[in-house]
């Protein structure tokens, strides 16, 4: 039990602390076969909430429909002590799982894609060489100073997500492949800049158009020299053209209907036949790969360079923290952790990749 109030109080804390802006903690109290992403001896996990519920000490949320998550809100004199508490010295529970798998599960009656579902797989000696690659990279980082705003931030696990494009697929480890666990992933732009590494102000490094040139190398041809993409008519709405990019490279079909986050991103008038034509006009030798969910496969090959840029700064002292397709190291090691990305990238696509700062 003390360990449940822990674990609750803990995640609490780090919420708090890390995203002030939420207020409710997503807990999952479906009674379910333990898998190797579950934690044992949490079977008492909804009576311990409830009793915390009965003593003022936190509101139990109950799951929205179609949601798999029941809401905790701490209150009382529980949220006054988490207010007024640090959340540098929470750690991480050991035997947390860092290679997850999952699957997708189709499509609702409208078309809406549904939520993945977690693969609980065997063990095979590919698995143990990339959790052990987690392991090792998560052990350096855990050994460095990282701090916000002054404050220390508290221990986080990277882990690194596979997926299936069908649940009744060979559980293999080759699509998709990137890195999540990181605080700094889901942190505003314009907080970067207080953030700190072992004392010091980071540098942000990017690879250019990384998407792009990854398709380049798979269908063995030069991309055009400047920005891959610019888009006539769309220089002023680079964002939007590298969302639709990524959507043509996603999707299982033709792009003929624009996703929201794209036309958000556009000037009126633009249509997802219209941003296709053009992207393909600019692109001629890209288009065997429109269309035909190559972006999991090239999702991968980025979260290898990643993965193996990491170890290799690890092993020369350089704390990077991953960012899918670039890294954020001190600013003083920026020369050091631009050449290292550029020579793993051209080790393996067999091109360069440029780097640049944000």
């Amino acid at each position: 039990m003390t360990n449940i109030v822990s674990c609750i109080v803990a995640n609490l804390a780090v919420m708090h602390h890390g995203h002030p802006e939420h207020r409710r903690l997503a807990v999952p109290l479906r009674h379910d076969t333990l898998s190797r992403y579950d934690r044992k001896g949490f079977g008492h996990l909804p009576h311990v909430i409830d009793a915390m519920a009965a003593m003022g000490l936190v509101i139990k949320h109950a799951a929205h429909i179609k949601k798999r998550r029941t809401g905790i809100e701490a209150t009382g004199a529980l949220l006054e002590a988490l207010l007024g508490a640090r959340a540098e010295g929470v750690a991480r529970a050991e035997g947390e799982e860092t290679i997850w798998l999952f699957a997708r599960t189709g499509r609702n009656a409208t078309g809406k894609k549904l939520p993945f579902e977690l693969v609980d797989y065997v063990d095979t000696e590919e698995t143990l060489r990339l959790r052990s690659e987690m392991e090792e990279i998560n052990t350096f980082l855990a050994s460095q100073r990282l701090e916000l705003q002054g404050q220390r931030q508290a221990a986080f696990r990277l882990n690194r997500h596979f997926l299936l494009r069908d649940a009744s697929d060979p559980h293999t480890f080759h699509l998709h492949g990137r890195l999540y666990g990181g605080f700094w992933e889901s942190m505003p732009k314009n907080l970067r800049a207080d953030l700190r590494i072992n004392g010091e102000p980071i540098a942000d490094l990017d690879y250019a158009s990384m998407f792009p040139r990854l398709a380049y190398a798979r269908v063995g041809a030069e991309p055009p020299e400047g920005d891959l993409y610019a888009i006539p008519g769309l220089e002023e709405h680079r964002a939007g053209v590298k969302a639709g990019f990524a959507a043509m490279l996603s999707s299982s079909n033709e792009m003929t209907r624009l996703p929201s986050e794209v036309k958000e991103a556009l000037p009126l008038g633009w249509t997802g036949r219209r941003l296709a034509q053009a992207i393909s006009f600019k692109h001629p030798a890209l288009v065997p790969l429109f269309g035909k969910d190559t972006a999991l496969d090239l999702m991968f090959t980025e979260s290898c360079i990643l993965v193996t840029v990491l170890l290799r700064l690890a092993k020369m002292g350089i704390a990077a923290l991953p960012m899918h397709d670039g890294v954020m190291v001190a600013a003083r090691h920026f020369e050091m952790a631009k050449e290292v990305m550029m020579v793993v990238a051209a080790a393996r696509e067999g091109a360069p990749i440029p780097v640049v700062a944000k």
